[in-house]
């Protein structure tokens, strides 16, 4: 089972995925190169040293490839890279303010770039090198905006709003999310909360 899939809350679909771009493995290139030129040369010991070599740099590229993840559900955008060492990066749809996408030439001509995913506070998480990173940009505006309409549908704050007057509310202490003050189960990440007292 994938990182995104066991992450998932529920009620929570994952709507869109993205991966690193294949030039991941371009440097494999030139040990390959080299591993052809031995090979012609008949020299045999620099062939194995090469085919070592190569092996070694695409066991390390298909490593990064296969443990990186970028997901955007129903309620968040999910991020997770490295192996050994792992980073993640779970954010509420409510919580980004903007993902912004750094691309230049040759990552425009090959469809892969850079994006910062930018959360309420100031928080910047950069991650490079995705596949087709305006992709990944829209998906998590659609969703934003899917989400607003579903609040505005049920009479409640858009997510750029103030709350109603004479509706009382406070942050879920799990997900953060905004619920009323009597819920006794946060809708966001369906987990119990204690109830707060009138007054």
């Amino acid at each position: 089972m994938s990182y995104l899939d066991s992450e998932l809350v529920p009620g929570e679909t994952v709507v869109y995925r993205a991966r690193l771009h294949w030039l991941l493995y371009s440097p494999v290139l030139l040990p390959l190169t080299g591993l052809i030129v031995s090979l012609v040369a008949d020299s045999h010991p620099v062939a194995i040293f090469f085919l070592i070599l190569t092996a070694l740099v695409a066991g390390i590229a298909h490593i990064a490839y296969r443990s990186s993840e970028f997901g955007v559900t129903t309620k968040r955008v999910i991020i997770k890279t490295g192996w050994l060492k792992r980073r993640t990066l779970e954010m509420l749809l409510s919580k980004i303010e903007n993902v912004g996408v750094d691309q230049g030439l040759a990552a425009r001509l090959f469809g892969y770039g850079s994006i910062t995913v930018t959360g309420t506070g100031g928080t910047h998480e950069n991650f490079h090198n995705i596949a087709r990173p305006l992709e990944f940009r829209k998906q998590v505006q659609g969703q934003i905006a899917m989400l607003e309409g579903r609040r505005d549908r049920d009479g409640e704050p858009s997510l750029s709003s103030p709350a109603a007057p004479g509706r009382a509310e406070r942050e879920c202490p799990f997900c953060a999310e905004r619920i009323l003050a009597k819920a006794k189960l946060c809708r966001f990440c369906g987990r119990e909360v204690e109830p707060l007292a009138p007054g």
